[in-house]
């Protein structure tokens, strides 16, 4: 069978999981993270009257387009099967290093949208959906406590208002270059213990909604240090939207997924 055959034949398969083992002090340590960046997101110094996003406040909803990630794939052998269709030319294959080894990943521009000038007035959204399919497997004849699938969305946002040299990327500390890198609050990870031989697969689909958007005219303005009036060339100007996958793998045996993304402005 071939290797795309085989995880279209997967991913209408059942899902079945082991029992979940516990945390390590790194996931742990990384979940915090995260939620203390989303709260720092939605929690300014003040809080103005009428709520926290009083720029979109009874805007109408604008639907900006509709964006695909290829196919991520994660395999031991990246060698197309004979009889295997083309891969697309945003499908990326990633050769997963022997078991135990960790196997990390950073995949950039597998999907894109370009936006008109003007598609949003402050706030650009997602509903940001995967699809996956994926196996962790102890092969190694002795107890694994920590079999992990990590995966992390972003978004790079292209525009020409960031190419001004003067203006310096606070998260970097270094220019803009024409663009800047965002991200969904998003990361999905499974961490299991695994005994000698034990096999664990699971298909997943969820989706994560916009409750303060991957990029906003306040944002801009708080987060990235522009002037009111440049977060609003920002909009008022065309971008482009780069999708992109980092991750990482241990004791994963074989793993498949891929991304939609709704985009959606005020």
């Amino acid at each position: 069978m071939s290797t795309r055959y085989f995880w279209i034949s997967l991913a209408v398969c059942a899902a079945t999981t082991a029992g979940v083992g516990a945390q390590s002090a790194n996931d742990r340590a990384d979940l915090l993270r995260e939620a203390q960046a989303l709260r720092s997101e939605l929690a300014p110094a003040a809080t103005p009257p009428g709520g926290l996003d009083t720029s979109s406040f009874g805007r109408a909803v604008r639907f900006d387009g509709l964006m695909q990630s290829g196919v991520v794939t994660l395999l031991d052998d990246c060698t197309p099967a004979p009889g295997d269709p083309p891969p697309g030319p945003d499908d990326r294959c990633v050769v997963l290093n022997p078991a135990p080894a960790a196997t990390t990943f950073d995949l950039a521009d597998i999907g894109r949208l370009t936006l008109p000038g003007r598609s949003a007035h402050s706030l650009l959204c997602h509903w940001l959906t995967p699809v996956a399919v994926y196996t962790l497997q102890n092969p190694t004849g002795v107890f694994q406590p920590n079999a992990t699938i990590r995966l992390i969305p972003y978004v790079v946002v292209e525009s020409e208002v960031l190419d001004d040299p003067t203006l310096i990327d606070p998260t970097t500390g270094l220019p803009f270059g024409g663009q800047l890198e965002s991200s969904f609050a998003a990361t999905y990870q499974d961490s299991q213990s695994l005994d000698p031989g034990q096999r664990s697969m699971k298909r997943f689909s969820l989706s994560r909604v916009c409750i303060s958007g991957f990029l906003s005219r306040s944002a801009l303005m708080e987060i990235y240090g522009l002037t009111e009036a440049q977060a609003k060339q920002v909009f008022k100007r065309d971008m482009t939207l780069r999708f992109g996958l980092r991750g990482n793998a241990t004791l994963v045996a074989g793993a498949s997924v891929l991304y939609g993304l709704r985009v959606v402005g005020d």
